[in-house]
């Protein structure tokens, strides 16, 4: 029963790691999928990050080989990010798995509905450094907690931060950003849930197989599939596993 577990684990990691290259949200899907294949839901949240960290790895030496990484500026904003993410972490391991299915549902809603109207269309404006700079370490405080106590869907929230308080900033270079965040913050946040014994690393080395898997598929088709399509499944199949987590 748990090979075939593992095996259903490993397929979810291609589904979920071509959504993450061709879309965004990918690991929404990835905690639910986690908790009801029987884990619980502070070792399915440490579990998923492993998946995460084999991930924006990978990512982040093509954005450093591409030329689109700006590192001292993602490094500044890793600072403040990563500081909060230990505070978050060390939240997450002691919260009840009912409070954090429910938390996981609300803030998988909130995802999806800021899929659906898209605030980024309508950000506008200059880059102001007296305002922006101090409201970017803030927010990237508050991301920081969020991303240390349930991470699904921080990098969109990191992207909308960044459009809204620097919106001429080149999309390569806001995906490099963002990459370089999640992957310094996750590296050290996550050793709360390693010391915690908070992970399942046959189920986490399956889900990162799994992900490498899809996004090299991902990579090949991103092109080709039509964004509007993939927001759909995206929304519908958060919307569908918010309300099985508000269920239970």
């Amino acid at each position: 029963m748990e090979i075939v577990s593992l095996i259903a684990i490993l397929a979810v990691g291609i589904v979920v790691g071509f959504i993450n290259i061709v879309s965004a949200g990918g690991s929404m899907l990835t905690l639910p999928m986690l908790i009801f294949f029987g884990l619980p839901s502070n070792v399915a949240n440490g579990t998923n990050r492993i998946a995460i960290l084999f991930q924006n790895g990978f990512a982040l030496y093509q954005f450093h080989k591409n030329g689109h990484l700006n590192w001292r500026f993602g490094l500044l904003l890793a600072i403040p990010t990563t500081i909060a993410s230990i505070y978050g972490a060390r939240i997450a391991v002691n919260i009840a798995d009912d409070t954090f299915d429910t938390l996981l549902a609300t803030f998988m809603v909130i995802f999806a509905v800021l899929l659906i109207i898209k605030p980024q269309r309508y950000i506008k404006g200059k880059f102001n450094p007296k305002i922006s700079i101090p409201l970017l370490a803030v927010a990237f405080i508050l991301i920081g907690i969020y991303g240390g106590a349930l991470q699904a869907g921080v990098g969109f929230f990191i992207s909308l931060t960044l459009l809204m308080l620097i919106p001429r900033i080149p999309m390569s270079e806001m995906h490099g950003i963002k990459t370089l965040v999640i992957a310094i913050y996750i590296s050290i946040s996550t050793f709360v849930f390693i010391f915690n014994d908070l992970i399942s690393w046959k189920f986490a080395i399956a889900l990162s197989i799994g992900s490498a898997i899809g996004g090299s598929i991902g990579g090949r088709y991103a092109s080709i599939l039509p964004d509007k399509l993939l927001e759909r499944i995206l929304i519908f199949a958060i919307i569908f596993f918010a309300i099985i987590l508000f269920i239970r």
